[in-house]
Parts: C-alpha cells; structure tokens; sequence
C-alpha cells in the first residue's frame, strides 16, 4: 500500500468516526429529551386584594362661540383656572396632563330647505389627572365643576407602583402550582422529573370607569356651588397565573 492509500484510508477512517459519534450524540440526545407524553402542565394561580393610592379622572372644558379666538380664550381662561384650583389640592404639575385640544366649526340648519350654515365653533380641552390623596376626589370633581369643567369622567383607582404586589401575587401562583403538582403525584403514582417549559402572567381586571360628574350643558355661572359627591376607592385585584411544565416518570 502506498502512501497515497494509506492516506485516503486515514480520511476515510476518520470521516466514519466523526459520522458515529454525531449518530450516537443525536440517540443520547432524544433519549435524554421527554417525549410529549411523558409532559404535565399545571397552571398556578395567585390573587392579592390592595387599597389603590391614586385616583385617575379625566376632566373636560367645552365651550362654543361664535368667533374661534373668543372660544379659544373663553376655554383656556376655564382651564387654566381648574388647573391652578388643582394645585390649591396639591396636585403636582408632573400629575397634569392635557390629552386632548380640539377646535370643531359648529353648523345650523334650516328646517325648510336644510341648507346648512356655519353658526360658531367649538373648543374642547381635556385633562387627565393624577390625585394621589384620594380623599379629595370628590372635593376635586366639584371644584372643578364649578370652575366651568362640563364633562367629567372616566374615574378610575389604580396602584402608582404595583410590581411590588404583582410579585407577591406570582409567588402564590407558583406556590399553588407546586402544591397541584405534588398532589398530582399521588393521584396519578408519577414523579415531576424537572421543569421543561415555564411562563407567567400578571394582570389587573379592568374595572369599568366611572362618570364621576357630567353636566351635560355648559354651566352658565363657574361659580355655581355643586355638592362634592361621596366615592369610594374600593380594593383592587392584582391576578398571576404561572404555567408550568413538568417532565414526568
């Protein structure tokens, strides 16, 4: 045999081995990995009730004039006093936020011939608020009434910083999750091997939100009295659901 023989067949020997050991890596490795009817899923649940500490309501000023510039200033002049009324409360600048400014032309009709003409415009601002004391909502949804706020609503009680409650939530999510699966073991004479596949979800239940006040017409006095209405903040829900998956012998 030549050295170019002797040569080829090194390769050859080679190539074989290195083909063997992948065959033999690949066999080990499905072995090793759980088929899906060797898997479990459990689902784990965690609920914790909290007292929320900020209210958030959405405050609205809508007037309509004939001229857009005395429409605009008649508007700005109402919302700029809720806002310093606001801050008589103790609301800070960083928890008020305009979300909306709109100026919409405004059309009349005449009833015989229903020709439509331009009667004067309307200009709507909208603030949403941060109260984080919250019991002055009430105080706040009539001050600024009285102030010329025409539509006021969308109240709704959150938590300013929930993570911490979330994590609570999750650790009893996963302890209900370990409790279903050693419970499983005795029902079913199996054992959770490790864990395959896992994930995790927290969430709040949306609450509906509230129209804490809305006049429905422009008040024709700002410094009309309106009764501060009694709400309450009631408890929020925060719900974890953690999903586990076991491999099983």
């Amino acid at each position: 045999m030549n050295i170019l023989e002797n040569r080829y067949f090194q390769i050859l020997a080679c190539t074989l081995l290195i083909v063997l050991t992948v065959f033999i890596a690949v066999l080990i490795n499905e072995k090793s990995q759980p088929s899906e009817n060797n898997l479990v899923t459990i689902t784990g649940t965690g609920e914790v009730y909290i007292t929320p500490d900020v209210g958030v309501i959405n405050i609205s000023v809508r007037t309509e004039n004939k001229e857009v510039k005395n429409g605009t200033e008649e508007n700005n002049k109402k919302t700029n006093d809720i806002i310093a009324f606001l801050k008589t409360k103790k609301v800070e600048e960083k928890d008020i936020k305009t979300n909306s400014f709109n100026i919409n032309p405004v059309y009349s009709y005449e009833k015989d011939t229903g020709k439509r003409s331009l009667s004067g415009y309307e200009v709507n601002q909208s603030l949403t608020v941060k109260i984080r004391d919250t019991s002055k909502v009430g105080e706040i949804i009539a001050g600024a009434t009285e102030r010329g706020a025409n539509d006021i609503g969308e109240l709704k009680f959150i938590v300013d910083d929930n993570e911490k409650i979330k994590e609570q939530a999750k650790k009893i999510a996963i302890e209900n999750a370990k409790n279903k699966a050693k419970d499983l073991e005795g029902q079913l004479g199996v054992k959770m091997i490790k864990i395959v596949n896992y994930s995790e979800e927290s969430y709040t239940p949306s609450i509906s939100s509230y129209d804490a006040y809305n006049t429905g017409a422009r008040l024709e006095s700002s410094m009309k009295a309106v009764s501060a209405p009694e709400i309450q903040t009631g408890q929020n829900k925060i719900i974890s659901t953690v999903t586990i998956t076991y491999a099983i012998q």
